[in-house]
């Protein structure tokens, strides 16, 4: 057997890589913590170096410039860097970046203003915080430098200067690198005696008893059941030579057990096999009953649909034929009304006979009532018939509105009712004039009809999801909820008590299909008797126009 593959190596190999992983993983945990407690020990060492020399910098620069001299300027800024091995620039700057001077100076000699120009910071972020009123540190981990700018102020707490100090990071990576050595040192030793603890170990232990285990394996596996070996102890080895015997002699019984149920297993396959045969049998004849009923139901389908489609043709059939008696029954009553209706006010002004002018009056409103119904079945009839064609036009609906209340100015004076008219904003629609002219008048009549003597209508629309809501309140007699349920249903009246020649019941019915001709809704409520009425109906408002706003 390849000793690559024997259970020692197995075992062996991955406690020691795991007591590896470990340690290095505790190691370099203990090395990044101790790295980062040393930075940030040099970051607050040197922000305190800088908050406590930034006043000796600034008073000795200013003595500098009083005429101390600028080789004596130099030594003391070199006397002062040398307090702190980390840092490696000084630089004195004005809050406007300005540079006027900068330790490298002590080596390059002293930087002539007036030969070379100005010096200033070279980006804008290090300008800004050298006009801070506090002090700003950044850390370059690429670069490996700390850059601190600490803002000088003096006894009127004038703030005209501040230091630049850059202290380099180079000595914290060789700290690393020393600790990083120390590690590999440490490590070896630990692997190799940890290697020769856990061999010696595992062969006494573990390694001698399962090489008697894997022995009393393979004769089982030659066919020797019932093979007991003799392992001498109590750890969890020993348990498993116990539960291995145990097991080898459960194996035998359970060989001859098998056996048996094998035979038995066989002549139940048989029977099962049987009774599948005879399932299979009978579902293929149920798919046979289904294929043909499939066959049926298709072609109940097929006469199915041409059966509805020579019902909606007769449908279609009597649809036009209606229209055309209604027509027919519109125009054959119109044809003698229209004549009676000339000559009955005439007869009337020239009868001078009280009694014979009163039956001649209630002739002519049962004449003008039945034309009336003549004309607004008529109307109906059209507006339900599928061949009405609209003429959609862009309309203003407020001008439309204001024009149909001109003309209705009329019936508002008979009962002297107060007509308020709150459409202020100019709203375009598509609409077909004629029928929104015929819809609004209705509506109008229908107020001015229920409304109380010296009554309000109020009119007021406004815009609700691309459409145009507009309302028409009255204060009169009001509905109930029963009747507003059956307000839009033809030759329906709200009071049947009453013998209204004015009105035919069709009036909303009108309404309703022309909302609905023009992609619309139309609704009534009302808080009850004597509460009065409000019909709303919408519109849809000019795509166009609100695309041209957009």
């Amino acid at each position: 057997m390849n000793k690559f593959n024997s259970l020692k190596i197995k075992i062996i190999l991955p406690v020691l890589l795991i007591l590896i992983v470990v340690f290095f993983t505790s190691s370099f945990l203990i090395i990044d913590r101790e790295y980062n407690n040393t930075k940030n020990a040099l970051i607050d060492n040197s922000e305190s170096y800088a908050s406590l020399s930034v006043s000796t910098v600034i008073k000795n620069y200013m003595d500098y410039k009083a005429g101390i001299g600028f080789l004596k300027f130099s030594e003391i800024i070199y006397d002062l860097m040398k307090l702190n091995n980390d840092i490696s620039r000084i630089q004195i700057i004005d809050v406007n970046g300005k540079i006027f001077f900068d330790s490298i100076e002590i080596e390059e000699g002293q930087y002539k203003e007036n030969l070379y120009g100005e010096r200033f910071l070279l980006d804008n972020e290090s300008i800004s915080r050298a006009s801070a009123f506090y002090h700003s540190t950044i850390i370059d981990e690429n670069q490996k430098y700390i850059d601190i700018i600490q803002p000088y102020f003096d006894a009127w707490d004038r703030h005209d200067y501040s230091v630049r100090y850059i202290f380099s990071l180079s000595n914290l990576d060789n700290l690393k690198q020393e600790m990083y050595s120390t590690l590999l040192i440490y490590a070896g030793i630990f692997i190799l005696i940890s290697f020769l603890l856990i061999f010696i170990l595992f062969n006494r232990f573990i390694t001698s008893p399962v090489g008697d285990l894997i022995k009393g394996v393979r004769l089982m596996g030659e066919g020797e059941l019932g093979y007991k070996i003799k392992v001498n102890s109590n750890d969890e080895i020993g348990e498993l030579a116990t539960a291995f015997n145990k097991m080898s002699m459960e194996l035998k019984d359970f060989q001859d057990s098998l056996k048996d149920y094998s035979e038995n297993l066989e002549k139940l396959v048989t029977k099962r096999t049987e009774q599948l045969e005879d399932k299979t049998a009978y579902l293929e004849k149920i798919n046979k009953d289904l294929k043909k009923a499939r066959e049926e139901l298709n072609n109940l389908n097929k006469n199915l649909e041409k059966r509805i489609k020579e019902r909606t043709k007769e449908i279609e059939q009597l649809l036009e034929q209606k229209d055309g008696f209604i027509n027919q029954l519109s125009h054959d009553l119109k044809s003698p009304l229209t004549p009676l209706s000339i000559l009955i006010p005439i007869l009337k002004k020239q009868e001078t006979d009280a009694k014979k002018k009163e039956i001649l009056e209630v002739l002519n409103r049962n004449v003008e009532y039945m034309k009336n119904i003549a004309i607004k079945t008529l109307a109906l009839a059209k507006l339900n018939s599928p061949k009405t064609k609209f003429n959609f036009e862009k309309l203003n609906i407020t001008e439309e509105i204001r024009r149909i209340i001109k003309n209705k100015i009329a019936i508002f004076k008979d009962k002297n009712l107060i007509v308020e008219n709150n459409i202020s904003k100019k709203f375009t629609v598509k609409a077909d004039r004629l029928r929104l002219e015929e819809m609004f008048s209705n509506i109008l009549e229908n107020s001015v009809k229920y409304s109380k003597e010296k009554g309000k209508i109020i009119i007021d629309a406004k815009e609700e999801k691309n459409k145009l809501k507009i309302s028409v309140k009255d204060d009169g007699i009001g509905m109930t909820n029963d009747q507003l349920r059956h307000i839009f249903e033809e030759f329906y009246k709200a009071d049947e008590s009453r013998h209204d020649f004015d009105s035919t019941g069709l009036g909303l019915s009108i309404c309703k299909k022309i909302v609905e001709k023009h992609k619309g809704d139309i609704w009534v409520e009302s808080l009850g008797l004597n509460k009065g009425t409000t019909v709303f109906f919408t519109l849809p408002i000019n795509n166009d126009d609100k695309s041209k706003k957009d």
